[in-house]
């Protein structure tokens, strides 16, 4: 009886910690980065991620995030650049799928702005960042929209031929929109 209240107590908790963050709403978001190539400003985006947010605007200190990016999804603007992107010179999808960032602290600035750090793993190399965003609530949706600059070598994306910064700069400005839906747990 006592392992069944238990199992009970654990499966409640569990199923309660689910619902507390909000859900993304993914056709409405969307995860981008820019880039300079042989000095053209370049975009691209990742097709295929997950979000696991919990941010309430009005209690910052609170906030909780994990984005995980499926890397095989990244899309650069035509299937040459794809296949690059994906080698390992550069994200090395077949040994590392994944790259993960996990937000540590959110801060207000305010007027609606604030500030995000946390850490960004790619190619098993982890690293802190910072950057803004800002919130929105429209309707019952909140609108988080930001962005995150970092230096691409520091995760050895570009390595070796690709390590020169005069074909391919080293500041890469990610971007994101994440549409919420929910109400921020506990």
């Amino acid at each position: 009886m006592l392992v069944r209240a238990t199992l009970l107590a654990t499966l409640l908790m569990t199923t309660l910690g689910a619902h507390a963050a909000q859900t993304l709403v993914q056709a409405k978001s969307r995860l981008g980065f820019t880039f300079s190539q042989m000095n053209t400003p370049t975009e691209g985006l990742f097709k295929a991620y997950t979000a696991t947010v919990d941010f309430d605007p009005a209690k910052p200190e609170a906030a909780k995030a994990q984005i995980i990016v499926d890397l095989n999804s990244i899309d650069v603007g035509g299937p040459d650049g794809n296949a690059e992107a994906k080698k390992k010179a550069w994200f090395d999808v077949a040994a590392n799928p994944k790259a993960t960032f996990t937000a540590t602290s959110v801060k207000a600035l305010g007027g609606g702005k604030f500030e995000t750090k946390g850490t960004l793993n790619i190619k098993g190399i982890t690293k802190e960042v910072v950057g803004q965003m800002t919130a929105k609530q429209q309707g019952a949706e909140l609108v988080l929209e930001g962005n995150v600059p970092l230096l691409r070598l520091n995760y050895k994306l570009g390595d070796g031929a690709w390590a020169d910064t005069g074909t391919v700069a080293n500041e890469v400005t990610v971007k994101y929109k994440l549409v919420l839906t929910g109400k921020a747990g506990k």
